[in-house]
């Protein structure tokens, strides 16, 4: 009685409320207008991201942290330029090419432009390779050299230096071999190999050039960040008209680089809104009228169209800036909130004069509806990806103001309507025979058994370029730029990490060790060779200190005195080499290493963040070398790996928790709303018969037809939920309790109207809002029959009489 008497009193105040505007209905329109108007008034100042950060992992979870350490990655904020010469240019003519479109690359849109590393003098970058070579040379670079410390060694090494101080350019070769004729300086520059991130690259004065020689490469920097998308277009547009007034003859120029994609998706998803919000509009606006047949259809669309208005002012009080894909999922809010004044409309329509009891009727299966529709849409707040929990916000408000709308306002606008003008379809369901019904159950039950099967085939990608707009442009620029300097984007990161910088080399340093011999040299960029803690260098210089006792330099002068006598060279040529051996050895830092021209690789290898200072690793991508971190792997060290592949992994377990997390919460959630509604349980499961349907043949077709569950499909699911459960309560309250006021046409309209809504989103041509749409429209091929025709066939054929 409790739950009777309070439900009826809060059903109640849609009577009172009506009676009471009823009295002073110029009020009630003049808030009403004045409502909308202040939503289209805020709507000036609306903040339009068009950029992907909303369809990014934000949070604490592995997603949205490997998320973030995937923007550390080297190059993936900068813009990278390839030139390429025809067969009739030469090599001389690529460089200034490229020398000249690096000069003009200038503030506001670039920092910096480099061709090539910015290397010293070459007297000075050998000096300091050969003072940094005792810091660098690792126990096993020793012991080659100690092999070599033999009479046969040392005469083999000396005629090497006379045949090359005989060539033409020996006069220049002199003085290094008098400072180094062992070559330690060609041994610390051998380990630059470890830093070379463009495969196949090679310097020719002092120019990245791929091995065929054939392009140029230049690497800028721009303050201009990738999600910015109006910055992203400013600058892809200053680009291209760099590249067009510096154009040369016989040489091609294209770049590449994160704000292509930006641009690329935020373009799309502008031309996308316009297409989809104005083809929703018209075919909804279309349809009233073909159904309703009055002008005061208009009355019915101006509320899912004023809620869009309402929900877009309502989302920009909760955030600075509203994405796009919001904007876009507008298509999708009408179509939701048009159900409520639909199903109003054709319950009051055929009373001219109604009361308020009226309205106060119908409003239970209305509000309950709309409760359960929001209910499921807040599944979404516990997303990693803000552009979900966005979405539920923009949805949920729509939602409250179209019941809002459709409760208080709307019976005012249709009251007086005559009945005369329409004619009230006949209950088919009622009609048909038993053999009719049947044929219903069994084809639903073969469909259902079908798309079970097929729904068993699903796959989820968690690939976030499936939900991005990569138009074929940039996919073959990508191709080019990985046949002529490798993969430099498709590789496998791995942070050493530490308190401090010492603490991070000291990681990176065991994690070199542990790579080498699992993961050939080549493969492996590190900055463990060049810059090893300061310990390990500690041990390095004390190995070479033990090779060059005094004892062993002693001996090791004499075989140079010995075998060079024999070779021709006079007895004091190699004193400076000897001299150097009784200097202390300098340690490798990072501010040496920015003298010596490697600032820019070292900058982007060492990150700060905070308190924590990482190293960086790059290693490929593979399987293999993920099972090499995977959990329970023991190391000697603190890293964290990261890569694309593992992060398409974890997303797509992510997806596949999540999914069942939200069916899980929206369901329990949907069926305690129906059995608090209905108080039956024949009645609830009747109501869930859309819901059921439209999930398994969205699953099914998906299934079928080979198409990949990404994270948008998400929100895809909760729509068909949604939806499909406002078709199972006004049915259900049709059927069973007697709502015989038109319900099938309100759910007809209902359904085609969500249809619509849904179906603009497949004329969109961003990847995200694609999906959305179609599979919402696979759910709703399955929701919308099964609320027309198999709830009354079941409800018939099995005669009940629900109490």
């Amino acid at each position: 009685m409790g739950y009777n008497n309070g439900m009826s009193s809060f059903f109640k105040l849609f009577s009172r409320s009506f009676d009471l505007f009823s009295r002073h209905r110029v009020i009630l329109y003049g808030v009403t207008i004045a409502i909308v108007v202040a939503s289209l008034f805020a709507l000036r100042y609306i903040k339009l991201s068009e950029d992907l950060q909303p369809l990014l992992p934000d949070g604490k979870s592995d997603a949205a942290i490997d998320f973030r350490f995937l923007q550390q990655a080297p190059f993936m904020h900068k813009v990278v330029i390839n030139l390429e010469v025809g067969p009739d240019v030469d090599q001389k003519r690529l460089i200034e090419a490229a020398d000249s479109l690096a000069a003009a690359m200038t503030a506001p849109y670039y920092s910096r432009a480099a061709t090539g590393p910015d290397m010293p003098p070459p007297g000075e970058l050998f000096s300091w390779l050969l003072g940094a070579a005792p810091s660098l040379m690792t126990a096993q670079d020793v012991q080659k050299v100690r092999a070599h410390l033999t009479p046969e060694g040392i005469n083999t090494t000396l005629l090497d230096i006379r045949k090359r101080l005989n060539s033409s350019e020996g006069w220049v070769m002199k003085t290094l071999f008098q400072e180094d004729p062992l070559l330690f300086s060609m041994t610390a520059l051998e380990k630059f190999r470890f830093l070379n991130m463009f495969k196949g690259m090679v310097l020719k004065e002092n120019h990245f050039i791929s091995a065929d020689g054939r392009n140029a490469l230049i690497v800028a920097d721009t303050p201009i960040k990738i999600t910015d998308s109006s910055g992203a277009k400013a600058l892809a547009d200053f680009t291209k008209g760099l590249i067009a007034t510096h154009a040369v003859p016989g040489i091609t120029v294209s770049f590449l680089s994160g704000h292509l994609y930006t641009t690329a998706n935020a373009e799309t998803i502008k031309e996308d809104l316009f297409v989809i919000l104005a083809c929703a509009s018209l075919t909804i606006l279309l349809l009233l009228f073909l159904f309703m047949q009055n002008w005061r259809a208009i009355f019915v669309f101006l509320i899912p169209t004023s809620v869009v208005c309402i929900a877009t002012a309502g989302t920009l009080l909760a955030y600075q800036t509203i994405s796009a894909i919001t904007i876009a999922f507008g298509s999708v809010l009408m179509g939701i909130a048009d159900d409520y004044p639909i199903f109003t409309y054709f319950s009051l329509r055929d009373k001219a004069n109604f009361s308020g009891a009226a309205v106060s009727e119908i409003s239970r299966p209305v509000i309950f509806s709309g409760i359960t529709t929001m209910a499921t849409f807040s599944a979404l707040f516990f997303s990693d990806l803000p552009g979900q929990r966005q979405i539920a916000l923009f949805a949920i408000i729509g939602i409250v103001a179209s019941l809002a709308f459709s409760l208080i306002v709307l019976p005012h606008s249709i009251r007086g309507l005559s009945s005369a003008s329409h004619t009230v379809p006949a209950s088919t369901s009622s009609s048909r025979g038993p053999l009719y019904k049947g044929l219903v159950i069994s084809g639903w039950l073969l469909v259902v058994i079908f798309c079970l099967w097929q729904g068993s085939k699903i796959t989820f990608n968690g690939d976030m370029r499936s939900i991005s707009m990569v138009p074929q442009g940039i996919q073959k620029l990508e191709e080019a730029f990985k046949k002529n300097w490798g993969d430099f984007r498709g590789t496998a990161m791995i942070f050493a990490e530490g308190k401090d910088l010492q603490t991070a080399l000291t990681n990176n340093d065991r994690l070199f060790s542990y790579l080498k011999g699992k993961i050939a040299d080549k493969e492996i960029i590190s900055l463990a060779p060049i810059l090893p803690s300061t310990e390990t260098q500690k041990q390095n210089v004390q190995g070479w200190q033990a090779l060059w006792s005094e004892a062993n330099r002693n001996r090791v002068h004499n075989l140079f005195l010995q075998e060079g006598d024999k070779v021709g060279f006079a007895p004091n040529a190699f004193d400076p080499f000897f001299e150097r051996l009784s200097v202390k050895p300098a340690e490798v830092t990072m501010e040496g290493l920015r003298k010596a021209g490697f600032g820019d690789i070292i900058d982007a290898m060492v990150v700060r963040e905070g308190d924590i200072t990482r190293v960086l690793t790059l290693v490929p991508d593979t399987a293999q070398a993920a099972v090499f971190f995977g959990k329970g792997t023991d190391t000697p060290f603190v890293a964290r790996f990261v890569s694309q592949r593992r992060f398409n992994d974890t997303i797509s377990k992510a997806m596949i928790s999540n999914f069942i997390k939200y069916i899980i919460m929206a369901s329990i959630v949907i069926i305690l709303f129906l059995i608090f509604l209905f108080r039956n349980t024949r009645k609830v499961l009747y109501a869930m018969i859309p819901v059921v349907t439209g999930l398994i043949v969205m699953f099914g077709v998906m299934g079928w037809r080979g198409i990949e569950f990404n994270l948008f499909n998400i929100i895809a699911t909760i729509l068909v939920i949604g939806l499909s459960v406002d078709l199972g309560i006004f049915m259900v309250s049709r059927v069973t309790e007697g709502y015989d006021h038109n319900t099938s046409m309100a759910v007809l309209l209902g359904g085609l109207t969500s249809f619509v809504g849904m179906g603009a989103l497949t004329l969109a041509r961003h990847p995200a809002l694609f999906s959305i749409g179609i599979t919402v429209l696979l759910g709703m091929c399955g929701a919308i029959p099964s609320a027309l025709f198999v709830i009354p066939a079941f409800y018939r054929a099995r005669k009940v009489k629900i109490i």
